[in-house]
C-alpha cells in the first residue's frame, strides 16, 4: 500500500492499477489498426442498414424506432465480435426492454419519471436474463415518452432489430467473415 503525505495508505496500489491501463492501451492500439476497408465497410453496412430502417419508419410512420436502432447498426457494425452485438443481445435486449415498458404504460404510468424507472427496470431484466444491448435502454425510454401503440410499435421493433442483422449478415458474408459469433 501506498502512503500519501498525511500518512493514509491508498488500498489500491500501482500493480493493480498496471493491468486497467494495459487493457486501455492495446483497446486503443487495435481501434488504431482497423484496416480502412474494415472501417469503409462498417461505414458502408450502417448506412444500408439506416437506410433500410428509415425507409421502414417512414412507412409505418414510426420514426421515433430510427435512433435506438441506429445505436445497435453501430454496435454490431464496429464491433461485430463483441457479445452485445449478438443477435441474442441485439433482439433480446430490445423485446424485453419493449415487454417491461408497455407494463409500466399499462399501469398508466408515462413521461419523463416513468422513463426513468421503466429504463431502471428494463435494464434489472436484460442483465438478468443476460441480453443486455445499450441502445435498447433508448427503446424503453422512447416507449415512455412517445406511447406509441403496443400492437404497431412491438412487431416494428422486432422486424427493425432483424433486419438490421440480416444487413450485417449479409455484408459479412460478402466480406467472407463470420458473423455472428453465437446466436443463441
Amino acid at each position: 500500500m501506498a502512503a500519501d503525505a498525511s500518512g493514509a495508505t491508498d488500498t489500491v496500489d500501482a500493480a493493480s492499477r498496471e493491468p486497467s491501463r494495459t487493457r486501455e492501451r492495446r483497446g486503443r492500439r487495435r481501434l488504431a489498426r482497423l484496416p480502412p476497408r474494415t472501417i469503409a465497410s462498417a461505414a458502408v453496412t450502417t448506412s444500408v442498414g439506416l437506410a433500410l430502417l428509415v425507409v421502414l419508419g417512414t412507412l409505418t410512420h414510426q420514426t421515433v424506432l430510427v435512433p435506438p436502432l441506429a445505436a445497435t447498426m453501430a454496435i454490431v457494425t464496429a464491433t461485430p465480435d463483441s457479445p452485445l452485438a449478438q443477435p441474442r443481445h441485439v433482439i433480446g435486449g430490445h423485446m424485453l426492454a419493449c415487454l417491461v415498458c408497455f407494463g409500466v404504460l399499462a399501469l398508466g404510468w408515462h413521461g419523463p419519471w416513468a422513463a426513468v424507472v421503466g429504463c431502471g427496470i428494463a435494464c434489472g431484466v436484460v442483465l438478468l436474463l443476460r441480453t443486455p444491448h445499450p441502445p435498447a435502454m433508448a427503446t424503453a425510454v422512447m416507449i415512455m415518452l412517445t406511447t406509441p401503440s403496443a400492437t404497431h410499435f412491438v412487431p416494428l421493433l422486432a422486424v427493425g432489430a432483424v433486419l438490421l442483422l440480416v444487413v450485417q449478415t449479409v455484408s459479412a458474408r460478402l466480406r467472407r467473415e463470420v458473423y455472428a459469433t453465437t446466436w443463441w
